[in-house]
């Protein structure tokens, strides 16, 4: 290639004009024929609306589009020779913690390049064992503690000094975050962190503050009040250690983010970019050194929300999504969490695999090698802006009730979260929002081969995750089948030949069939032979989808003399006859749109009574 060829190279495909956005838009339109093309707007949790296509021209007037890696703001991230992250093995010590230890030794021979210990008894956690087990000045060794950092802490750095392990090259971080984890923090606790801070203050790669996005991901948290409430939580930490004595310059560069990576791939991709661009801004406030903003170290994991207890295999292709999101997104440091969590402790097989998503990012896929690959691209760019915007002024909303602590207090941020967690919640149980093999294509081959009972009664089940309602549901159709010897029945009688009813009737079926249930669809011509018919079926539920009103109301007054005395249901919302209906036989009422809380409540209570 010529000098001159070099300095001015020839586009590629430039035989093609460059196409505008009102030329996407007509040729979009004509396309799309009789559907409007505003009807393709994806009207997200965040309050963000994101158009069908972006151009080069939404770029236009983004500060920062054009920013390289390692630049300030730093919203492409620090990294600049590559995209390495760690791969940290997740380790929960209950009992014997020589076991759990013997286990991370084992896991960092087979490619884990980092521990991260859930104690739950700190003060009995064998640290002589752990240092004489692991080289700590070579490996990342984190440690989640309810309280006492500080106490923990002295005895893990007495034994490096008895045996001479310089505690300067210690790396990793102590999680301990009573701000996210309890809505405040008290004098004795910041007390706590500012000795961890003291501790620490030589261990550059040793973070002694951890801020938990993931406390409010793991409640259903949109993005937006994931990211502004992160930062708020951030900011009281500071506010509290600096008005104690702590130095600033000694708080920041103390301080990471824990932040959980969810199934909503492009968003989480600009989470972690947004988060860094609004850290940035935060210290601009405090007049910190610009170069501060990129000692933030931020440690991911996959999403324990989004998990799922029936048809767990699927947890694998879910926590791969997430993973390579947040590795895209520029991560510091990534766990992903085993596919079996939810319901048992996980064994060699499922940590195996966790560890080895990371590792496949790593070895095959080559993740490692590109930063930032969602730089330039219209719509991320886009998104990381909008999504920018957003959280900043819900951040700023929370400042001004007088910060995280009060915000929480007065339940601003508590009654935000449910409000879209509720959201989710019905678009979960109505089919809006899919997760594959609980609320959509389940197994039916599945076999539940744990102790349901137990586990429903267990406090380690977490019943905030967005597919406990319908898991508990199908739990309860299971306890059926192994008392009675047989699953419960639901027949979905269609009445007539109307398209709609065939529709109502299919959503039934589908529901019904994802709770566990036998599920039978039947046609009938008319309300007399429906109900000649059902009066003798074996069945728990009775769904009717029927052309007319006054059919409906004749056809419960009929079924009231089934031996069985099925729950009855109308797949309709009935509106203004909701009262008549129910005067008329009918239990409940199955749309796309309905109460399903009120439904899986009457269902489980009546499978209870019955088994």
């Amino acid at each position: 290639m010529t000098t001159d060829e070099q300095q001015h190279p020839q586009p590629l495909f430039a035989e093609f004009s460059p196409a505008t956005a009102d030329a996407w838009a007509q040729q979009a339109r004509k396309d799309l024929r009789d559907t409007p093309l505003e009807s393709l707007t994806w009207h997200t949790y965040e309050g963000i609306d994101i158009p069908p296509y972006f151009t080069r021209e939404d770029l236009d007037n983004l500060p920062g589009a054009q920013q390289k890696p390692g630049a300030y703001p730093f919203l492409r991230g620090t990294k600049t020779t590559g995209n390495s992250w760690l791969n940290i093995q997740q380790i929960a010590v209950t009992g014997d913690s020589n076991q759990a230890i013997d286990k991370a030794a084992d896991a960092l021979e087979r490619g884990a390049q980092g521990i991260y210990f859930v104690l739950d008894q700190p003060g009995q956690f064998d640290v002589a064992y752990l240092v004489a087990q692991i080289d700590l000045s070579r490996h990342t060794v984190s440690y989640a503690v309810a309280g006492q950092p500080d106490i923990f802490l002295k005895r893990l750095y007495a034994e490096l000094a008895a045996r001479q392990v310089a505690h300067r090259n210690l790396k990793g971080f102590i999680n301990f975050d009573p701000i996210t984890v309890k809505s405040k923090i008290s004098p004795e606790e910041s007390e706590a962190i500012i000795k961890v801070l003291e501790l620490t203050k030589d261990s550059p790669e040793f973070y002694g503050i951890t801020v938990n996005g993931t406390s409010f991901s793991s409640i259903g948290a949109s993005i937006t009040q994931e990211v502004a409430y992160t930062l708020s939580a951030a900011v009281a930490y500071i506010d509290r250690l600096t008005d104690a004595g702590e130095p600033l310059d000694s708080v920041l560069p103390n301080m990471q983010f824990h932040m959980a990576s969810g199934t909503n791939y492009f968003f989480e991709i600009v989470k972690l970019r947004t988060l860094r661009l609004l850290w940035a801004a935060v210290l601009e406030a405090y007049q910190a050194e610009p170069a501060m903003a990129a000692k933030l170290r931020i440690h991911s994991s996959t999403s324990s929300w989004y998990q799922t207890t029936l048809d767990p295999y699927v947890n694998m292709l879910r926590s791969t999504t997430e993973a390579m999101a947040a590795v895209i997104a520029g991560c510091d440091s990534l766990t992903v969490l085993p596919f079996d969590s939810t319901f048992k402790a996980s064994d060699a097989f499922s940590e195996r695999i966790a560890r080895n998503v990371s590792i496949i990012l790593k070895e095959e896929a080559y993740l490692d090698k590109a930063i930032d690959p969602a730089g330039g691209s219209y719509y991320l760019e886009s998104l990381t802006h909008a999504l920018a915007q957003r959280a900043w002024a819900l951040f700023q909303e929370v400042e001004a009730q007088g910060g995280f602590e009060a915000a929480y207090e007065n339940g601003f941020i508590l009654g935000a979260i449910s409000k879209v967690s509720r959201q989710k919640f019905k678009n979960i149980a109505t089919g809006r929002q899919v997760l594959v093999g609980t609320n959509k294509y389940p197994n039916p081959a599945e076999k539940l081969d744990f102790d349901l009972e137990a586990l429903l009664q267990s406090a380690a089940f977490d019943a905030t995750r967005a597919a406990y309602p319908t898991e508990v549901m199908r739990m309860a159709t299971e306890l059926h089948l192994r008392k009675r010897r047989r699953r419960p029945k639901a027949v979905v009688a269609v009445i007539g030949e109307a398209q709609q009813r065939r529709l109502q009737a299919s959503f039934a079926q589908e529901f019904f069939r994802c709770a566990g249930f036998d599920t039978e669809l039947q046609q009938f011509d008319t309300v007399a032979a429906a109900s000649d018919q059902l009066t003798q079926a074996a069945a728990e539920v009775v769904v009717v989808s029927a052309s007319e009103a006054a059919y409906v109301q004749e056809f419960g007054p009929r079924l009231r003399n089934h031996h069985a005395k099925p729950t009855l249901i109308l797949a309709d919302d009935p509106q203004h006859m909701k009262e008549e209906m129910l005067a008329n036989g009918y239990d409940a009422f199955l749309f796309e749109d309905c109460d399903m809380t009120t439904l899986l409540e009457l269902l489980q209570n009546k499978l209870r009574d019955e088994a």
